[in-house]
């Protein structure tokens, strides 16, 4: 069982509804599901592949607007012709692929971009741009779209109402310090005014028993996990109770 309605798209997404200018970026890690990269082009103004992600491009479900990095591992594979992307090369070696895109879409106007491909196989790079959410909080809004999950930031001071199914699993983690006066309510573990702090007390794999999904935040940043599925055992209890 989807949480998500697909054929809406990802503009549509209950936890990152699309608010202005967005962007599509796949970065250069575990390529995600063609039907889930579908769902993210959906409304999606941009498309930015990092160095060698996605190539070669004719597979993908739409051909990227831009291609961006420093191209140590396209070098020797770009291809040119009028209908391809463009290629924008930037040297920097203080900064990740995934950073040179993100900077790339806040000089440009860009105001929220959806990240593809930035989880898996190395952990250090995994952690790295669950980071960004945070580092890019001022310039961006951020969602990073897993493999089967879709992980965002609320910044201090957030209230918000999720229209999500029931038996979905989530997750709350302090992202930078403490975060007091976190509330959860419709969830199997609700939260009242609590203090969340790295280390501290367990708020992974909850699951939403009513909706909409309500997430106060006090003061501090919170990342939020959201799976994109519903477990079959909660589908066949569900059904059993009927």
């Amino acid at each position: 069982m989807s949480t998500y309605e697909p054929v809406q798209g990802g503009a549509a997404c209950p936890i990152f509804p699309k608010r202005g200018p967005r962007a599509v970026v796949l970065c250069d890690g575990p390529p995600p599901p063609d039907e889930l990269l579908a769902y993210w082009l959906q409304g999606a103004e941009l498309f930015v592949c990092t160095d060698a992600a996605g190539h070669p491009y004719h597979h993908l479900p739409r051909v990227p607007d831009v291609v961006i990095g420093d191209f140590d591992s396209l070098a020797g594979r770009l291809l040119g012709g009028r209908e391809g992307p463009r290629f924008l090369q930037v040297a920097d070696q203080h900064t990740t692929d995934s950073e040179k895109a993100l900077l790339y879409l806040a000089a440009e106007g860009y105001e929220e971009a959806v990240l593809l491909g930035a989880t898996g196989w190395r952990l250090d790079h995994t952690l790295f741009n669950v980071q960004l959410l945070e580092r890019f909080a001022d310039r961006l809004r951020l969602c990073v779209a897993g493999h089967h999950a879709d992980t965002v930031r609320l910044r201090p001071g957030t209230s918000v109402s999720w229209e999500i199914p029931l038996g979905t699993k989530f997750s709350v983690l302090p992202l930078a310090g403490p975060v007091p006066g976190v509330t959860i309510e419709g969830a199997e573990f609700p939260l009242l005014g609590e203090t969340l702090v790295p280390g501290g007390m367990a708020t992974i794999g909850n699951r939403v028993t009513m909706s909409p999904l309500l997430i106060t935040v006090g003061d501090g940043p919170l990342l939020v996990s959201v799976d994109r599925e519903v477990g079959p055992a909660y589908v066949e209890d569900e059904a059993d109770g009927e």
